[in-house]
């Protein structure tokens, strides 16, 4: 007799490794579905909105990416933008706008 679980090929809820048929849903299982192991795959999801990163680092130039996880990245903005402001308007104006894009676009789970 095995103890261990399983996912349910028609239901995906958590089921006995050897059971003949699904408590959830109702499904015999087939000898075939029940000798097979199912494995559940996560798929990571997307934790932060484009939106909200874009805001962010309109108002503070940065926090975009801090609130993306990538901390590193966003204290380098935090610190480089207001440097171009000071140097001349323009070079922070283009570097304002670079930080909004980069915020509002990539994926930091690669």
């Amino acid at each position: 007799m095995s103890y261990g679980t399983k996912s349910c090929p028609y239901c995906a809820e958590t089921i006995q490794m050897d059971a003949i048929k699904c408590r959830y849903c109702g499904e015999m299982l087939t000898e075939e579905q029940r000798a097979k192991q199912y494995t559940t795959v996560i798929v990571p999801q997307r934790k932060w909105s484009l939106g909200v990163a874009a805001v962010l680092s309109f108002f503070f130039p940065g926090v975009g990416q801090i609130y993306k996880g990538q901390i590193l990245r966003g204290i380098l903005w935090l610190t480089i933008v207001p440097v171009g402001y000071l140097m001349l308007i323009i070079p922070g104006l283009i570097l304002h706008l670079i930080c909004i894009i980069s915020a509002a676009s990539g994926d930091p789970y690669k």
